[in-house]
């Protein structure tokens, strides 16, 4: 009797074993962290005659949780443990002291169930193992030894998980890091050709100055960088839009893309991206129907009707996206610039949008200088034509004038009889004069703003050529009973400047001096050592200039209102830029009541790198 049961428990012994093999070599699959751990436990319960198994961990002391569970509803798992009790503070978790399962599937009587630590050396994860059995297990108690052996290799493999998945996991950071780092110089990279790119547009947009061959240019610059083709459309007149330029990175499609240009309303303009900077002026970037973006870029496109018939020459020129942005500057809008893509593999995307808008920025710049600078050169040539009539037209008849004004006078008697004929010809005279000046001003004023006069510098005696500057000037100013006089320091001997043009800007001052002073005033010119230059200065005794009107006195045409028709306004900025033409500076000192002072400069004969030779002009107001 007694070899039958040794029998039988050697049987059921053999059993045991061959499950508990055949789960051991199973819970080798929880090696690898992608397997589930709850297929392991439903095999678990199932060969071992379960109702469930849990398994629990315990981040926090005394506060345990379901890490997982075959034989468990969904909503059974999600109900949570209540704490245990801090009467068991310190017993293991897996001993099950002070444990509450609150789950429905366990609340019934008889129930069995046996507790397994998973603590220990290495961390697993969890901190216990729950077999639970309806009634007692199909095998005996003496086999629990059996047990702690299978859930230790249970803990075994746990512990090898944890170390797989933070293994995978560190090979997932580093895959990541590795893949910003790339994204990273990717985006380094690009931005630098980007940036290399608007650099290289920059330098040649900078490097003519022609309107047309400009808007070739601009429409050259992103092909074939950023667009297989592109657009630049200028506003004309209103409601006129001409596409001036198109330009395709295809050869064979260039002729084709060529009929695109020419005159069109606005409101006509295709593609309709372009209508919509115009009204709105601001970049758009548009997918065509029936050419899908790709799916990562696709949230930056704006959308667009469906391709019209009138858009035939469009598709075949192969348009399937692009980017329109306005040519604005100075806050005028000029047109719109449309680089656009015909192929699957150069999509648009928002950093593409921004690239288009600083190259549309740049291209408005250089468009709106090429048109300032046609309009400048239109100006210069009507300048110029109006200096050809006023040399030719102008001069002849009046050198005409002049020259029989003063054959009259000489003809006339001398005798108190004739003083009434006298005085309407020496009027006559006189407005001669003037506006023989006039003329001179202006043609000097031409010549100096196209930078094309020269003076020719030789050293001068400077008390000789003052003196020979004064005495022209005696008679309008013994008219107006004024004392003119002349005064020459110690140390001055001469300077180097172009007699004519010297004697000139004088003339202007004194004759201004002469003008505005009242009569029984007094005109003093001075020459006196200054450093390595000699300083000239007049002198006047007159009303003097108020501080506000000294800052604009050597522009261009500007005059004091209360003077305004005592001359032309060219006379002190001619003499300004004479005078800079000869390396030297003018300025003026006034008090108002007291008079004025007007200084120049001229450099000395031998000061070094005295001006010699033809000296090119200077702009006025440069």
């Amino acid at each position: 009797m007694a070899s039958g049961e040794d029998h039988e428990i050697q049987e059921e012994r053999l059993a045991l074993l061959s499950v508990l093999q055949e789960l051991t070599v199973a819970a080798l699959d929880l090696f690898d962290p992608r397997q589930s751990m709850a297929i392991f436990l439903e095999r678990l319960a199932e060969r071992l005659s379960c109702i469930a198994v849990l398994v629990l961990v315990e981040p926090t002391p005394l506060a345990p949780r379901l890490l997982d569970a075959a034989g468990l509803s969904a909503s059974s798992r999600a109900l949570p443990i209540p704490p245990r009790s801090p009467a068991v503070a310190g017993a293991p978790l897996g001993e099950g002291a002070g444990l509450s399962l609150p789950y429905p599937e366990l609340a019934r009587p008889g129930l069995v169930t046996w507790h397994f630590s998973l603590e220990g050396q290495g961390d697993s994860g969890a901190s216990g193992l729950i077999l639970c059995f309806e009634g007692e297990p199909p095998f005996a108690p003496r086999y629990r030894g059996m047990m702690r052996r299978l859930a230790s290799t249970f803990r075994t493999a746990l512990v090898h998980r944890l170390l797989y998945a933070r293994m995978i996991e560190n090979e997932r950071e580093r895959a990541r890091h590795l893949a910003a780092a790339e994204a990273g110089r990717a985006a380094a990279e690009a931005a630098q050709r980007r940036a290399a790119f608007l650099s290289e547009a920059s330098r040649l947009l900078s490097s003519s100055l022609n309107y047309e061959a400009t808007l070739v240019r601009v429409a050259r610059l992103p092909v074939p960088f950023v667009a297989d083709w592109c657009m630049v459309d200028i506003i004309e007149r209103e409601a006129m839009l001409r596409r001036a330029v198109v330009v395709h990175a295809d050869p064979q499609k260039s002729e084709l893309a060529r009929l695109l240009q020419g005159q069109t309303p606005m409101d006509a303009i295709l593609p309709a991206g372009v209508s919509r900077v115009l009204q709105t002026g601001e970049a758009v970037l548009c997918e065509i129907a029936g050419a899908p973006a790709p799916e990562r870029e696709r949230a930056a496109y704006d959308g667009e009707p469906p391709v019209s018939a009138s858009e035939a020459l469009l598709r075949e020129l192969g348009l399937q996206r692009y980017i329109s942005v306005p040519l604005v500057t100075r806050g005028t809008m000029l047109g719109v610039l449309t680089i656009a893509s015909g192929r699957d593999d150069l999509p648009y995307g928002v950093e593409d949008r921004a690239l288009a808008e600083d190259l549309g920025r740049r291209a408005a710049l250089a468009i709106d200088n090429a048109r300032l600078y046609e309009s400048a050169q239109r100006a210069i040539r009507a300048r110029e034509e109006l200096v050809a009539v006023v040399s030719h037209d102008l001069k002849s008849p009046l050198a005409t004038i002049v020259m029989n004004t003063s054959l009259l006078r000489r003809k006339l008697p001398s005798s108190d009889e004739a003083a009434e004929l006298r005085r309407p010809v020496e009027r006559i005279q006189k407005s001669a004069d003037r506006m023989n000046r006039l003329i001179r001003d202006l043609l000097d004023l031409a010549k100096l703003e196209g930078g094309h006069i020269s003076v020719q510098p030789v050293t001068h005696d400077v008390a000789v050529l003052l003196g020979d500057a004064l005495e022209l000037l005696r008679e309008e100013a013994a008219e107006k009973s004024l004392r003119l006089e002349l005064g020459v320091e110690l140390g001055v001997e001469r300077a180097l400047c172009d007699r004519e043009r010297i004697l000139q800007v004088i003339a202007n001052l004194v004759g201004n001096a002469i003008k505005f002073t009242p009569a029984g005033g007094e005109v003093a010119v001075r020459a006196e050592p200054w450093g390595r230059e000699v300083r000239v200065s007049v002198r006047d005794t007159g009303p003097g200039i108020p501080d506000d009107q000294r800052a604009r006195i050597f522009e261009r045409y500007w005059q004091a209102k209360e003077t305004a028709h005592k001359g032309t306004g060219l006379g002190l900025s001619i003499a300004k830029a004479l005078v800079e033409v000869h390396g030297g500076r003018i300025w003026v000192e006034s008090k108002v009541g007291e008079g004025s002072t007007f200084f120049f400069t001229l450099p000395t004969a031998e000061a070094p790198g005295a001006t010699t030779g033809v000296v090119a002009g200077t702009r006025l107001g440069a």
